[in-house]
């Protein structure tokens, strides 16, 4: 399922206790673990690790996204103009992420099972 957020630039609005991002009108918020791929290497991310830094995750998160996708395992990737592909894997135990946006809502719920709200009226 691709996201309708190409062109949009990511903005890390906060980094405790998730990791809120906005993209346009849409918001992005990622309760576990996350990848950030870049040319130079791969880093994770573990959201709420008090003995984690984020210093480096907004400039890592830095340039326009060219696709966005869910596949059907619950796992979201972002591909940036910068090289950098932001990836969330499904979470066992855990809601991995959301992405609402005005009148709907996409959540990986534990498991990696997509549930999807829309209000079409």
């Amino acid at each position: 399922m691709r996201l309708p957020i190409a062109g949009e630039r990511l903005c890390v609005l906060s980094t405790e206790p998730l990791l809120a991002i906005g993209i346009g009108v849409y918001e992005l918020h990622v309760g576990s673990e996350l990848t950030i791929e870049t040319p130079g290497g791969s880093v994770h991310h573990v959201v709420g690790d008090p003995t984690r830094t984020h210093d480096n995750l907004v400039g890592a998160l830095d340039g326009l996204i060219e696709s966005a996708s869910i596949n059907e395992q619950g796992g979201l990737r972002i591909a940036l103009d910068s090289g950098a592909h932001l990836i969330v894997d499904p979470d066992r135990y855990y809601e991995a992420w959301t992405f609402s946006g005005p009148r709907s809502m996409i959540a990986s719920m534990p498991g990696g099972e997509l549930a999807v709200w829309q209000d079409e009226s």
